[in-house]
């Protein structure tokens, strides 16, 4: 290959990608927000909560705590996208007062999220966040309500 192709491809991926990221915007902070914060069962802090969930999803839910009270989140839809990939979500979530939770920073991944060859890895390159209140309506809003489900059967 010429200095000059290789340079001229460099130039072009550096352009296209100037333009992709200065297009894309993230919706406000207050937009990545779960509007209406759950309410904990009684006689339940955020820790038993957590581990309610962990059983309620062994194989979709994927969870540490960076801080004390702080728990990241990243889980996984049940059902499969046309692509073949399963739509995942992520969020922090924290408990607010004795009752109540709040789910902050959520982010939704649909592209070649597969729980099946993730389990124990959590996405280190950070996490954006829904583009539009499209994304957020039909992608991550459903994603976080699958996951707050009350328990019923485990899987």
């Amino acid at each position: 290959m010429s200095r000059f192709r290789i340079g001229s491809d460099c130039l072009f991926f550096c352009i296209s990608t100037f333009f992709f990221v200065s297009c894309a915007s993230l919706l406000p902070p207050e937009r990545r927000m779960y509007p209406k914060n759950p309410t904990l069962p009684k006689g339940m802090d955020i820790h038993d909560w957590m581990d309610t969930k962990k059983k309620q999803f062994p194989n979709r839910l994927q969870v540490h705590s960076p801080y004390g009270a702080v728990y990241k989140m990243m889980f996984f839809r049940k059902e499969k996208t046309f692509l073949g990939s399963y739509i995942s979500c992520s969020a922090y979530i924290r408990q607010i007062d004795s009752k109540s939770i709040e789910i902050a920073e959520m982010a939704s991944i649909i592209n070649y999220s597969d729980y099946t060859k993730s389990v124990g890895r959590y996405n280190k390159g950070g996490d954006l966040g829904p583009m539009s209140e499209k994304e957020r309506t039909e992608i991550l809003l459903p994603c976080i309500e699958e996951f707050l489900e009350p328990p019923g059967s485990k899987e």
